[in-house]
């Protein structure tokens, strides 16, 4: 089983997770050198501290309150040195210290755009089965549309710009509270027609959280017991390590991880800790650990000694054949990639940074050994191994690189002012590979420089905001080649598209394709569109001239049901297009009052063999599927953690009406059988209904999952599903079913 879904309380972690990041950027930006292979600087989803907490209801700042440990001392969330009088800050940020420079303060309210007059009541109950009063009780709505920034060109400031923005609006959207004496907490306020993610902590009672739980509920959270990990990091003289990292997790749930960084004379750390068997992996610069060390968590836990030995340091310099030096080469531990060529390039988890403007890269923890290590300098398809026996202490290590063709654009608009270009792809002339050169810095206006590609023949394709799409066939040689380009004027194509039978018509898209050209070329180019909801388009620059234009379904596969030869002129131009839509389904979601649902899912699944097909519900809880082949369907629904049961409906051609009402799951529907699984082996097909899982009644996709990982791969297992509609009992083994699924009702 798998899981997409961006919950609320996964957006709680990526605060955490995208902080822990900005760190790890920014100090590399004012460090110097990369040292990105660093543990250090390893990306970590934590739990969410209480430096997010704050009283959302009563208005106030929920990272207003002060940050403290479990012990309950205010804890140090930034020290550095200052003229060598140590300083200690207050202001809040995630996880943990971290010597550098401060990120950007965020200073928001808690003022949710959801709004109505739903209540949320609960209560918190520690481990020992008793209420917990003052646990922070935090609720955040669980469809919350925000994505965490992603790095990317090294604009540090542009992120820190965004990263303000994510985190504002996350704490904007999030409300808090806290318990009574009796460890109840209530949310008003709520929308009635949504669920949230819940989620309680207490020190040191633990943390507890609950996902989906519909407005107007009551629920019970759970806390697991946390208590202090400490410990203390020396070298194996005995001697402390004053500046590292620890990272700590559960055993055989190292994705839950939390890392954090310190800094202490005597080497000594503290951190929050669940009880029992955790793995401790501790980083600093110029040491190694080897293995995480497995450690006991618990109120009566000694202090645990991590002891660090000395790491390999490995550096040098990359050059040209020449001798000139090359920056932005990245630098890794391991052999040379296999099939580089094309976008599917494998990854893998080796240690590797980037070259400096002077050439220089440098590893400052890496373990030693007596074998021999290769080590691989790559700028573009270009790549260079070598082998090294890392002793401990410095090692050194040059490359001279052979990087392939340099490709040297000069760009100009149509009036011959410099143009920077948006994307250039080349492609192998005569096979599929797309090789990706790296681009090298801007050294002025208009030029774009590309190296470390092979030398042979390719189609070079250079698009640039505003203007039609370049293509050109190139042979390049090892070493400089030099292109000039000149965007055109362009043509600009617009129209409706319209149904034949007057329906509504969704689920399209339109291009524009050369006589001659495959696929979907010219991506980025303005050739390709999806209608908007009134059926209009929009297409362009292009370049003038004689085109083919083509509609495609793409809500049951890509299917053409249109094509035409338009001829564009310089400027705007106007084609309208009627289509034969054939079945067209208008699906009203409603739930159990009568109020559309927005973002719904809508499925018609056949039973034939035929195309499935899929739709989106808008604002007002109705969702168009068009270019529906006449026959029949299974026709189900789900939305905001209601279900419909699925229903069996003939469709003609024209307009097909129907009202769906949904209701709280009693059941879950698979939608996905992957193949060669425990499921397609046991015959499990789309479509079936799971109502029993191990003696246990199934009530939702997300219970089934919980009922699957508590079970042992070498368990015997039986489920009970729903076979168009005869009840089945099959016989299966615990661990990964091999199933996609969504929330049913029977």
């Amino acid at each position: 089983m798998s899981s997409s879904r961006f919950s609320g309380l996964n957006i709680l972690l990526l605060v955490v997770t995208v902080l822990s990041l900005m760190f790890g950027v920014y100090g590399f930006v004012a460090g110097g050198i990369d040292n990105s292979n660093q543990k250090a600087n390893r990306v970590e989803i934590g739990e969410l501290g209480p430096e997010f907490e704050g009283e959302g209801s009563a208005g106030e700042s929920p990272l207003a309150a002060e940050s403290k440990d479990s012990d309950g001392t205010p804890r140090k969330t930034h020290t550095s040195n200052a003229g060598g009088k140590e300083t200690t800050s207050n202001k809040t940020q995630p996880n943990d210290t971290t010597v550098g420079p401060a990120l950007p303060e965020v200073e928001a309210k808690s003022q949710p755009t959801d709004k109505g007059d739903a209540t949320i009541q609960g209560s918190v109950i520690g481990p020992d089965g008793t209420p917990v009063s003052n646990a922070v009780v935090s609720a955040v709505r669980s469809d919350l549309d925000v994505e965490p920034p992603k790095y990317q060109d090294g604009d540090i400031d542009r992120y820190r710009d965004e990263v303000t923005s994510f985190l504002q609006k996350t704490a904007r959207e999030t409300r808090s509270t806290s318990t009574d004496e009796s460890g109840k907490f209530s949310f008003s306020g709520l929308d009635p027609l949504l669920a949230y993610d819940i989620s309680a902590r207490a020190d040191p009672a633990g943390t507890g959280e609950q996902e989906r739980v519909a407005a107007g509920d009551n629920v019970v959270l759970l806390l697991s017991p946390e208590s202090l990990l400490r410990g203390r990091v020396e070298t194996a003289d005995g001697k402390p390590v004053k500046k590292f990292s620890v990272k700590a997790w559960r055993q055989n749930r190292q994705w839950e991880a939390t890392s954090r960084n310190f800094e202490d004379e005597e080497g000594k750390f503290s951190m929050p800790g669940r009880n029992g068997t955790m793995q401790v992996e501790v980083s600093a610069t110029g040491f190694t650990q080897g293995d995480p060390k497995q450690v006991e968590v618990g109120p009566d836990a000694e202090e645990v000694v991590i002891v660090l030995d000395q790491a390999a340091i490995l550096s040098g310099v990359v050059t040209d054949k020449d001798g000139n030096p090359l920056g932005e080469v990245q630098v890794r531990i391991g052999g040379a990639q296999q099939d580089r060529n094309g976008w599917n390039q494998p990854q893998n988890n080796s240690a590797r940074t980037h070259t400096d403007s002077k050439g220089r890269y440098r590893f400052d923890t890496l373990p030693p050994k007596e074998e021999e290590t290769k080590v691989t300098a790559e700028l573009g398809e270009m790549s260079d191994t070598q082998s090294v026996v890392l002793h401990k202490g410095e090692n050194k290590l040059d490359f001279s690189m052979d990087i392939g063709a340099v490709i040297k654009l000069r760009l100009s608009d149509p009036d011959g002012k410099p143009v920077e270009p948006d994307n250039v792809w080349f492609q192998q002339k005569g096979g599929r590979n797309w090789p990706r050169p790296d681009r090298l810095p801007a050294k002025e206006p208009g030029l774009a420089e590309y190296a470390g590609l092979p030398p042979g023949e390719y189609t070079m394709t250079v698009t640039s905001a505003g203007y039609p799409v370049i293509k050109q066939d190139i042979e390049v040689t090892a070493g400089g080649n030099d292109y000039k380009l000149s965007f055109t004027k362009g043509a600009m194509l617009t129209g409706k598209i319209a149904s034949s039978s007057g329906s509504k018509v969704s689920n399209v898209s339109v291009r524009l394709r050369k006589d001659g050209e495959q696929g979907w070329g010219g991506w980025g180019g303005g050739s390709y569109a999806q209608i908007q909801e009134d059926g209009s388009y929009k297409l362009g620059p292009a370049e003038p001239g004689q085109w083919n234009i083509e509609v495609y379904t793409t809500g049951g596969g890509w299917t053409k049901v249109y094509e035409d030869i338009v001829s564009l002129a310089e400027g705007d131009n106007t084609h309208n297009i009627t289509v034969d839509a054939g079945a067209s389904v208008i699906v009203k979601l409603l739930d159990e009052e009568g109020n559309p649902l927005s973002w719904g899912n809508v499925q018609l699944q056949s039973d034939q063999g035929g195309k499935n097909y899929n739709g989106r519900s808008d604002g007002e809880g109705l969702a168009t599927i068009s270019f529906v082949e006449v026959g029949s369907y299974r026709l189900v629904a789900n939305a905001r953690g209601k279900a419909a049961p699925s229903q069996f409906v003939s469709l003609r051609a024209g307009d097909n009406n129907f009202t769906l009402r949904l209701q709280a799951p009693n059941a879950c529907r698979i939608t996905y059988v992957y193949p060669d699984s425990q499921a397609s082996k046991a015959g499990f097909e789309v479509g079936d209904i799971i109502t029993e899982y191990n003696g246990t009644t199934v009530t939702s996709w997300r219970q089934l999952g919980q009922l699957i990982r508590k079970t042992k791969a070498d368990q015997d297992v039986t489920v009970s599903i729903d076979h168009r509609g005869s009840m089945l009992t099959i016989d299966i083994k615990g661990g990964t079913v091999g199933i996609e699924g969504a929330d049913a009702v029977r």
